[in-house]
């Protein structure tokens, strides 16, 4: 899965000449808490809500709001970025190692999208979250357990709408969530545990 499939692609960005007053109306606006700073077309920074809160506690109102983004920036400040044929996977590592909520997404040099910690978040939900039925198979390591499970799946006519997998930090197993485009799962959960499958979860 790309970030480009998962990006937010029409970004909301501000320039560096911009007040923080209508930085405030837009964050608001649009219901978000960081915008990509441009100088011209280039990203020369990124607006966090937290800047603006934190300058306003040293400042009194009127000062903030006529203060422009580039004097609230932090100095120097190094925007991690990520470019938009990369994993999700990749976006998650990058936004848990630097700490930060939100990575402008570059092509050629500009800014064409962002994915923030929600996006991600959502895209984790997509894949875990089912309206039909799911069950939780404890698996081993053994070859063709995937392969086994599906031709039970596949006796009782019933498709399977996706497979994620858990390791188990602690041993060789992990848990095998499988989705299925069922309302009546307990027919495959007695076929399953017949064979000798350790059922942990179901819906």
């Amino acid at each position: 899965m790309l970030i480009r499939d998962k990006m937010t692609k029409n970004v909301i960005t501000i320039n560096v000449s911009d007040t923080l007053a209508k930085a405030e109306k837009l964050m608001q606006g649009y219901n978000i808490h960081h915008l990509p700073v441009l100088s011209g077309n280039k990203l020369s920074g990124l607006l966090s809500a937290s800047n603006i809160e934190r300058f306003k506690q040293d400042h009194n109102e009127e000062i903030t709001q006529n203060t422009t983004v580039k004097d609230v920036l932090p100095p120097n400040q190094r925007v991690t970025t990520i470019m938009p044929d990369v994993s999700i996977e990749q976006a998650v590592m990058l936004l848990q190692n630097n700490k930060i909520g939100s990575l402008p997404v570059l092509e050629d040099g500009k800014i064409i999208g962002i994915i923030t910690l929600t996006d991600v978040l959502n895209t984790f939900i997509d894949l875990l979250w089912t309206k039909k039925s799911r069950i939780t198979v404890e698996l081993g390591p053994e070859p063709g357990l995937i392969a086994d499970i599906a031709s039970v799946i596949g006796s009782f006519n019933v498709s399977i709408l996706r497979i994620v997998m858990f390791p188990r930090p602690d041993q060789a197993n992990c848990e095998t969530l499988i989705s299925l485009d069922t309302d009546d799962v307990k027919p495959i959960i007695e076929k399953l545990q017949q064979k000798g499958y350790e059922i942990r979860d179901y819906s």
